[in-house]
């Protein structure tokens, strides 16, 4: 008869659970933080996105720009209004909330570090009115990496943007390079909203959008078509670069003449992108030039994703503070403690199983083991 583990003593089980389950308490217990790569240069975009805040609350103060009450001063500015004269499309109110916590610049930090962008590097942006935390945050991360933006904006906004005409994303951009928080390269700016020409927006809303790239100083993307505006957007950013290679291409939120379709956003994916994803594309856009030329993509398109991704939660009110969620700390296992627990358990169970063998062969040979004791 061959002899089969068993270990049938429920006290031998017991003793065996309770010394497993202390084994794995002390491997929790004894987890290590971490600090996630880029951590001091997060720590820097969190913290400088956090003075952009509060600069842009200044400055609606002094503007006597309206503003809505969020109990906290540091979102008042950059969350606006659900509707207004260019406001352009729908929008969800939870995303803006969660791009404007100051940590989501130490996400826009790992993504563009993945593509490898650092000081003295070049950076193509494509912003949207839409997400005025999402494009502080990029600004903030190229600031913290001593890359250079050059940014080119689709004006219009969604519910809850940058949707004050007195009070743009091109007026935002202008206050945080006038206050040297960050040193970006705005060059031109369009209409935004549906196929890049605000279609369906009033000719009031859309002077009023003219009035924001005017005052400015930024050319002006107006194309009847939306290949003409992708083709003119590709031609102002490499007339800046001149010889230089783009280190990056990022795009945020969902601008058409950016993705070349709405939906690409989300054929795309959210993240860092070395080659984009093969897929049926609707329609091909500046992400899809840029990428041709072996430039990589950062993608900002599912913010709410995104933030819980790097562990910094849904929307909050109010914001958190600084250094907050994974993505500047991780928790890891203790490989010393784990391996020894490891050990021990394994010793622990050839033990038993020896035992009862042992215990086996001499019921095999007739003996009655509880004699023995």
């Amino acid at each position: 008869m061959l002899y089969r583990p068993s270990l049938r003593s429920i006290w031998t089980l017991i003793i065996l659970a309770i010394i497993c389950s202390g084994l794995y308490l002390w491997c929790e217990t004894s987890r290590v933080k971490h600090k996630q790569p880029f951590y001091e240069e997060k720590i820097r975009s969190a913290n400088l996105m956090e003075r952009a805040l509060r600069a842009y609350q200044e400055a609606t103060a002094e503007k006597g720009v309206f503003t809505e009450s969020y109990k906290d001063p540091r979102l008042d500015a950059v969350i606006g209004q659900q509707f207004s004269l260019i406001t352009t499309e729908m929008g969800i109110f939870e995303a803006k909330l969660s791009s404007a916590n100051p940590n989501f610049a130490a996400v826009a930090v790992d993504l563009l570090g993945q593509a490898g962008v650092g000081e003295g590097d070049l950076v193509a942006v494509g912003f949207s009115g839409s997400y005025p935390g999402v494009n502080t945050a990029v600004l903030c991360a190229c600031e913290a990496l001593g890359a250079t933006p050059v940014t080119i904006t689709a004006v219009g906004s969604s519910w809850w943007g940058a949707n004050d005409p007195d009070f743009t994303w091109l007026d935002m951009e202008a206050l945080l390079n006038k206050r040297e928080l960050v040193h970006s390269r705005p060059v031109a700016a369009s209409l935004g909203g549906l196929n890049d020409a605000a279609a369906g927006l009033s000719q009031v809303g859309r002077e009023l959008i003219r009035e924001a790239i005017r005052r400015n100083n930024l050319d002006f993307i107006e194309e009847k078509e939306i290949s003409n505006s992708i083709s003119k957007r590709f031609e102002l950013f490499n007339a800046v670069a001149q010889d230089r290679q783009y280190k990056a291409y990022i795009n945020v939120g969902g601008e058409a003449a950016s993705l070349g379709h709405i939906e690409n956003g989300e054929l795309i994916g959210n993240g860092y992108h070395r080659r984009l994803p093969l897929q049926n594309y609707p329609a091909r856009g500046v992400v899809h030039l840029f990428n041709s030329t072996d430039v990589p993509v950062v993608n900002f398109h599912d913010v709410e994703k995104l933030s819980r991704r790097y562990g910094l939660g849904g929307a909050q009110v109010p914001l958190p503070s600084i250094g907050r969620g994974q993505v500047f700390v991780a928790e890891r296992y203790n490989l010393r403690v784990a391996g020894i627990a490891a050990a021990i358990a394994v010793l622990l169970i050839i033990v038993l199983v020896r035992l009862d063998s042992r215990l086996f062969k001499l019921r095999e040979a007739g003996v009655d083991p509880d004699t023995l004791m």
